[in-house]
C-alpha cells in the first residue's frame, strides 16, 4: 500500500519537466535585460601622463675615480766618493730628519786629501819654474841664432870681396881660402844654434803638458777634498741612513737616502676604456714630422687630477696632473696601464667637509709616500656627450625618449653617474639635444605608445612624492 503524502515515481517524471521549462522561462526574462555598455573614456584621457626633462649637453669635465698611493717622485741615495774613516756625523743626519740643501751630513778624514793637494801643488810650483826656464833659455837661443846669422851674412860678403880681388890679381889664392873656412865655421856655428832652438821648440809642448796633467791631477785633488764633506744636495727626508761615525767606508759605500719633498707622484691603474676617454682630449694632428711622432703617441695628455685622502670622516685634498705612463704597456696580470700623477706641492691641502660636518683642528701635514688615495681625473673629451636624470635611465641602459608625444624606447651608453646625473654617449638619431625623456615611472609601458607630457625645467629628478604612476595606461 502507497502512503498517500510521497509523490509516486509516475509523478515526479511529470513534474520534472515543468520545473525546468519554468526555470529556463525564467532565466529568459532575467538575462533578457542587458546592462547599459560603459562610456568609453575619451582618447585624451586613456593616454598616460608622464613627466618629462629635456636632454641637455654636457659641458663639465668627466670625472674617472680610480684609486692609488703616494710614492716619492724623487729618491736620491748618497754614496762615498772617496775613501776614508768617518770622523763626524752630523745630528741631523737620521733617519726621518729633514735636511736642506747644501747642510752638511758626514765628514770623512781630509788628511790624505790635503797631503796630495800640497804635494800636487809644488809639482805645479815646479812645473812653472822648468817652463819659466825654457822660455828664458830659448830667448838667448833666439838672440844668438840672430848673431848667427848675422855674423854668416858678413862672411859670406867677406869671401864675395877676396874671390873679386883675385880675380883682379890683388889678393892670393890663401887668403880666399881662409875666407870661405871662415864661411863654413859661421854657417856650421848657425846650424848649431838652430838645432838648439828645434830642441827647445820641441821641449816646450812637453813641459807644457806635464804642467797640464799636474794641474789636471790638483784639480781632482781638490775634489777629493771636497768629496770628504758630504751635503745633502736638495732639500728632503732622510729615510734611510747607513754608516756610523768611526767607520771605515770605500769608495761607493751607500752613506744616506733622501727623498724628494718638493714634489710627489701617485701610483694608479687605469683601464684601456678609461684611457680612451683621456686619449679622446687631443685632437688627431696632421701634418706632423715623422721624428714628432713616437713622442706624441707615446706620451700621455696632461689631465687635471684631484687627490682625495680621506680622514676621520672628512677629505683632503691636493691639485695635481696626470702626466706620464709608468713604463710602457699593460700589467699583464691586472690587463691596466700603470700612469703617474704629479703632485707639485705636497703641503698645500685643501679641506674638503666630510659626513661628519665639523671642521677638523688640523689634518695631514703633507701628501707623504704610502698614503692610499682616491683620484678624480677630470678629463675634457672631445666629444659629444649628454646629460639626463639618473631616474630616466632603465633596466637595460634605455631611456624612454618622446617625440611628437610618442613614446620609444632607445638604447643609450651611460658614460658616468654624477649626484644623480647620467652621462650619456649617443649618436644624435637616437637622442640629441633637446628630445625629452620620461622621469615618472611606466608600468607595461610599450615602444610607439602615445602619452601626455608634463615639462619639468630642471634636469634634477622631480620629488617621488609629485610624481604619477601611470599603471595599464591608466592614471591612478
Amino acid at each position: 500500500m502507497i502512503s498517500a503524502g510521497i509523490p509516486t515515481r509516475e509523478t515526479i517524471r511529470i513534474i520534472a519537466p515543468l520545473v525546468i521549462l519554468a526555470v529556463g522561462i525564467g532565466g529568459f526574462f532575467i538575462f533578457k535585460e542587458r546592462r547599459a555598455i560603459p562610456e568609453r573614456p575619451s582618447p585624451e584621457r586613456s593616454r598616460p601622463l608622464v613627466d618629462t626633462v629635456a636632454v641637455v649637453p654636457f659641458d663639465d669635465p668627466l670625472t674617472i675615480e680610480v684609486d692609488g698611493h703616494v710614492v716619492p717622485y724623487l729618491e736620491i741615495s748618497l754614496s762615498a766618493e772617496v775613501a776614508g774613516r768617518v770622523i763626524q756625523k752630523e745630528a741631523i743626519c737620521r733617519s726621518g730628519k729633514f735636511v736642506r740643501k747644501g747642510e752638511l751630513l758626514i765628514s770623512i778624514d781630509p788628511t790624505d786629501y790635503e797631503l796630495e793637494k800640497k804635494r800636487l801643488t809644488e809639482e805645479s810650483k815646479q812645473a812653472s819654474i822648468s817652463l819659466a826656464e825654457l822660455e828664458s833659455e830659448m830667448n838667448d837661443t833666439r838672440a844668438m841664432l840672430a848673431i848667427a846669422d848675422e855674423d854668416l851674412k858678413l862672411q859670406e860678403d867677406e869671401l864675395e870681396r877676396q874671390t873679386k880681388l883675385l880675380k883682379s890679381g890683388a889678393t892670393g889664392e890663401s887668403v880666399v881660402n881662409q875666407a870661405k873656412v871662415s864661411v863654413l865655421q859661421a854657417r856650421n856655428n848657425r846650424t848649431s844654434i838652430q838645432r838648439q832652438w828645434n830642441l827647445l821648440l820641441a821641449k816646450k809642448p812637453r813641459l807644457q803638458s806635464a804642467m797640464e796633467l799636474i794641474n789636471v791631477r790638483l784639480e781632482q785633488a781638490e775634489i777629493d777634498l771636497q768629496r770628504t764633506r758630504v751635503t745633502s744636495p736638495i732639500d728632503g727626508m732622510i729615510v734611510v741612513e747607513s754608516v756610523e761615525e768611526n767607520s771605515y767606508v770605500q769608495k761607493g759605500t751607500p752613506l744616506v737616502t733622501i727623498e724628494d719633498t718638493r714634489a710627489v707622484e701617485v701610483k694608479c691603474q687605469l683601464r684601456m676604456n678609461e684611457l680612451s676617454w683621456i686619449w679622446s682630449q687631443t685632437e688627431t694632428q696632421t701634418g706632423l714630422a715623422a721624428a714628432d711622432m713616437p713622442y706624441r703617441d707615446y706620451q700621455l695628455p696632461e689631465t687635471p687630477v684631484t687627490v682625495v685622502y680621506r680622514l676621520a670622516g672628512n677629505e683632503y685634498t691636493w691639485n695635481g696632473t696626470l702626466w706620464r705612463y709608468d713604463g710602457i704597456g699593460l700589467d699583464e696580470r691586472t690587463r691596466t696601464v700603470p700612469c703617474r700623477v704629479l703632485v707639485p706641492a705636497p703641503r698645500q691641502a685643501n679641506i674638503r667637509s666630510g659626513d661628519t660636518g665639523i671642521q677638523p683642528p688640523s689634518g695631514p701635514p703633507a701628501l707623504v709616500r704610502g698614503m692610499f688615495v682616491a683620484l678624480e681625473i677630470h678629463a675634457k673629451p672631445k666629444l659629444e656627450l649628454l646629460k639626463v636624470p639618473q631616474i630616466a635611465i632603465q633596466p637595460g641602459n634605455k631611456v624612454w625618449r618622446i617625440r611628437s608625444s610618442v613614446l620609444h624606447a632607445v638604447d643609450v651608453h651611460v658614460v658616468e653617474m654624477i649626484e644623480q646625473i647620467a652621462v650619456l654617449q649617443v649618436t644624435a638619431d637616437v637622442l640629441s639635444v633637446g628630445d625629452r625623456v620620461v622621469v615618472s615611472p611606466l608600468v607595461d609601458a610599450a615602444d610607439g605608445m602615445s602619452v601626455r607630457e608634463r615639462h619639468l625645467d630642471d634636469i634634477r629628478p622631480p620629488d617621488t612624492s609629485e610624481r604619477s604612476l601611470a599603471v595599464g595606461g591608466m592614471i591612478r
